[in-house]
């Protein structure tokens, strides 16, 4: 029987660590050097495990930022195996995205707006005021941003289901289908940011579920209407 690599080994280690809840989604972990330290061994074989957790969808390495915990540990990129095929065109694709998302996430504010602790609201208003700040500077570190900000309300429902659901939707669009269309939507997205993200964080602070359903159902509308005003050009 073939000996389990050393790499394998404290992969399967830190997925582990993952699974157990010791690294929360979305966290990010130590620098290389801290963390194999702790970990005793070394960093060549540290980052020998990063990349088959990366690869099997636990970890996320962000260039020039670090390492972090999937929204979704161990959900691969493209979940649901969405290609721009049978005679939907990426646009129709991305419009039943956000059609789906509407029917969730809408929902979702409901119960966000029932369970979500005081640091986890507190915790989306420092999510959305980097949003804001990013807006007009970096569209990747935008992007990553929308998303984490998606990803923590449906956190935020202590919804089982809820929370995995929502990354799971984002994983299998946003990447391969949003960023291409993201450079002729930017002014679009941010003023939608800046106007319903606002209002969804606002309800939500007021225990208003009601009207952060209703926040989060015009700005996935929104959305819509920008994407085809957009085909349209």
């Amino acid at each position: 029987m073939r000996a389990q690599p050393m790499s394998e080994q404290l992969a399967e280690r830190l997925e582990k660590m993952i699974l157990d809840g010791e690294y929360a989604p979305g966290e990010k972990l130590a620098n290389e050097r801290e963390l194999s330290e702790r970990l005793g061994v070394s960093r060549t074989m540290l980052r020998e495990a990063t990349k088959q957790l990366a690869a099997r969808g636990l970890l996320e390495v962000r260039r020039g930022v670090g390492t972090f915990v999937s929204d979704n540990p161990g959900v691969v990129s493209n979940p649901l195996g969405i290609r721009a095929e049978g005679g939907k065109s990426v646009p129709e694709i991305l419009e039943d995205w956000y059609r789906v998302r509407m029917i969730v996430e809408s929902e979702a504010m409901e119960m966000a707006a029932e369970k979500a602790t005081d640091e986890e609201i507190a915790e989306l208003e420092e999510i959305l005021a980097k949003e804001l700040e990013l807006a007009r500077t970096d569209y990747e570190d935008f992007m990553d941003t929308d998303r984490a900000f998606h990803c923590a309300l449906a956190h935020a429902t202590h919804n089982l289901v809820m929370a995995r659901l929502i990354p799971t939707l984002h994983a299998s669009i946003y990447y391969d289908f949003v960023r291409g269309y993201y450079p002729q939507l930017r002014r679009a997205y941010n003023h939608n940011v800046n106007e319903y993200h606002v209002a969804i964080v606002r309800h939500l602070k007021l225990r208003d579920g009601r009207g952060a359903n209703l926040a989060m159902r015009c700005h996935m509308l929104q959305g819509i209407h920008d994407l085809r005003s957009t085909i349209k050009e």
